[in-house]
């Protein structure tokens, strides 16, 4: 065991770079800081530049109040603010910041100059800070009203913090994600943000909050939100929740404001869950952005180091408030729709003007206000699936009673290419080599139907010489893809079909970003995808195997994959993080119905694979049972 030393004061040089730790995790957080200075300061402009994902630049200049020369040098100090000055202030809290940590602990791991001006004269002061060490005293410069911080060279005095930093690419789109949180609930600030010398996004100020959003998601997504309204004593809410046709498993958007600051409670977020699964179940979750405007005296902000969580003074009365805005307000649109449906003979609505709900009622001591036209879930509306232009129906039909009760989405997607050949029934078996034989006296590239049976839309079953093989159909088809892909990223693009129309997406910033930076590899798997402007992209030309209804879906699946980072170590290497991207979004989807030549057809290629046995994120493809393990489950 280490001997223990006597106890010492730390210096202070060493204290600043401990707090900082707890403050300055990355240089998301340091944005997130400075701009929450800026909207303390009553700023309605903000325009942000970053450089080398935050390490080398970080310039956040807005229009508010500014600083006189005491509170400019005052303000690199650590625990020196503006915001509080007494401990009953802890329980009133109205400001973002209130601590005053955050420029004395970037200070201390940056070189960070600080100009302000407090008038309208065009002159202002400016200080400088290097890793901690103030400036002598404060020097004239131009500047306009408010405030201009750059922090340079972040981490320069602690490599061991800069050493454990994710990649440049992972700090870039943390914070792009960051921003997209932080700006939503701040409709009237103007905010702007330039990367490496290229505009991200441009926010004008807008009127209401789902203006912002739509600025943010893209105004195709927002369009399919659900607005619901609740009051009760010391707490309103406001909450934009996913209807129930417009949900996916791990939606992007699941933000949670009180009082305008972001913040994580798990309460919250199980309630509006719990809410939204009374109509779908637990296995569907919603994207919402909920906005809860409370007594401040209720909540208590000072828990955590960095404000992302807060305590209430009950969670369960705000557990049942969210829980009954919610569901009150989904309950009262799908109503709606279903009248609208089962009103047939009634004239369409114009295309400009919604269903409104009834909120008479007053249930709960919460009162729901719904508006927004809300597309009718297919499920409930009782449709069918058209025909292609060949006059055959699409492999997907769901338009059995049965499926549709169950909500499963459709699709006309056909997934895959057909073998040429005369058919010739055979089995395929695995020996003990894990390799695939036919049987029966047929060429090897004879392939062709065996008899198989899709389950539940997820899994094939087929007979093999001594077995079944349960082949999961989304796994499989992920492996062939993702060795398509890999096979072309080396050599040349994929075969890719021109569209007729383009294809217009509109898309968040970050994952607008993730599409212009990956675009060449876009294009090597038959992707052509050009600048829409704003936040759109057009897509003009997609992968052969690809129908022109799954286009939104793949692309808005694989920029969902990259930018989880659901990437494991095997996949650092741009195109190989790609190509997975590309297998995972493009692949059939559980739900997906296969025609039987569909099925062999996955069945082949899977098998035509250099490692049919495991997807490219290492989880079986297919899993074989023999006569004798089947024989046994059946005590013969």
């Amino acid at each position: 065991m280490q001997r223990l030393h006597s106890i010492e004061i730390l210096p202070k040089s060493v204290v600043e770079k401990i707090a900082a730790g707890e403050v300055v995790e990355r240089p998301a957080a340091v944005v997130k800081e400075l701009i929450e200075n800026s909207i303390d300061a009553n700023a309605s402009r903000l325009d942000i530049t970053i450089e080398d994902a935050g390490f080398s630049l970080i310039k956040i200049s807005d229009n508010g109040t500014g600083m006189p020369a005491h509170d400019l040098r005052r303000c690199m100090l650590h625990h020196a603010t503006s915001k509080i000055s007494a401990a009953n202030d802890l329980f009133s809290i109205g400001t973002f910041g209130f601590r005053g940590e955050a420029l004395g602990s970037i200070a201390a791991v940056s070189r960070m100059t600080v100009m302000s001006a407090n008038d309208d004269t065009g002159a202002g002061l400016m200080l400088h800070n290097d890793g901690g060490t103030l400036g002598a005293d404060s020097v004239p410069c131009s500047h306009r009203r408010g405030t201009t911080v750059i922090v340079r060279d972040l981490f320069f005095n602690v490599p061991a913090r800069k050493k454990f930093m994710k990649s440049r690419r992972a700090e870039h789109l943390a914070i792009i994600r960051m921003l997209e949180q932080l700006v939503i609930p701040f409709s009237t600030t103007h905010f702007t943000l330039t990367m490496d010398g290229k505009r991200v996004f441009d926010l004008p100020q807008v009127d209401r909050c789902i203006d912002r959003i739509a600025a943010v998601t893209g105004t195709g997504f927002a369009s399919t939100l659900i607005e619901c309204r609740g009051e009760q004593e010391s707490v309103d809410a406001l909450i934009y929740v996913s209807s129930p046709s417009h949900t996916t498993l791990r939606p992007r958007f699941q933000n949670l404001y009180v009082n305008l600051r972001r913040i994580n409670n798990d309460s919250v977020l199980y309630s509006v869950r719990e809410a939204f699964s009374q109509f779908l179940g637990h296995d569907h979750r919603p994207a919402f952005f909920c906005f809860l405007n409370v007594d401040p005296a209720r909540i208590d902000v000072n828990v955590h180091p960095t404000k992302q969580q807060i305590k209430f003074d009950d969670d369960r009365s705000i557990f049942s408030f969210v829980y009954a805005t919610v569901k009150q307000g989904i309950g009262a649109t799908m109503a709606t729709a279903r009248e609208c449906a089962d009103a047939s003979v009634e004239p369409s609505p114009s295309p400009d003007t919604g269903y409104l709900a009834d909120n008479s009622k007053d249930v709960g001591g919460v009162t729901p206000v719904i508006s927004g036209a809300i597309p009718l879930p297919r499920h409930f509306a009782g449709t069918t699936v058209a025909e292609d232009s060949s006059g055959q129906t699409p492999f997907c039909d769901f338009a059995s009673s049965s499926d549709d009760s169950a909500g499963i989405s459709k699709s006309i997607q056909t997934i895959l290419s057909f073998p040429d050949g005369k058919r010739v029934d055979k089995e395929v078996d695995l020996v003990q080599d894990n390799t695939v034989q036919l049987s029966g006296d047929v060429h090897e590239k004879m392939w062709d139907l065996i008899p198989c049976y899709q389950i539940h839309s997820m899994f094939v079953l087929a007979p093999i010489k001594n077995g079944i093989l349960l082949i999961d159909q989304h796994a499989a088809h992920e492996r062939i893809l993702f060795e398509q892909a890999m096979d072309n990223s080396a050599e040349i693009r994929m075969t890719s079909q021109q569209l007729l129309f383009p294809i217009v997406l509109e898309l968040s910033p970050a994952e607008k970003n993730i599409v212009e930076s990956g675009n060449e590899h876009f294009r090597r798997f038959g992707f052509v995808i050009d600048d829409f402007g704003g936040q759109a992209i057009s897509v003009s030309a997609i992968p052969a195997f690809i129908r022109d209804g799954m286009v939104e879906s793949t692309i808005r699946d694989m920029v969902r994959y990259l930018l989880e980072g659901r990437n494991t170590d095997d996949f650092n290497a741009p195109h190989r993080r790609f190509a997975a991207a590309f297998a995972c979004g493009a692949a059939i989807k559980a739900g997906q119905k296969l025609t039987q030549e569909e099925m062999n057809t996955l069945l082949n290629n899977l098998f035509a694979a250099k490692n049919p046995y495991i997807c490219p994120h290492g989880r079986p493809t297919l899993v074989r049972m023999s006569i004798d393990e089947i024989s046994r489950r059946f005590l013969r």
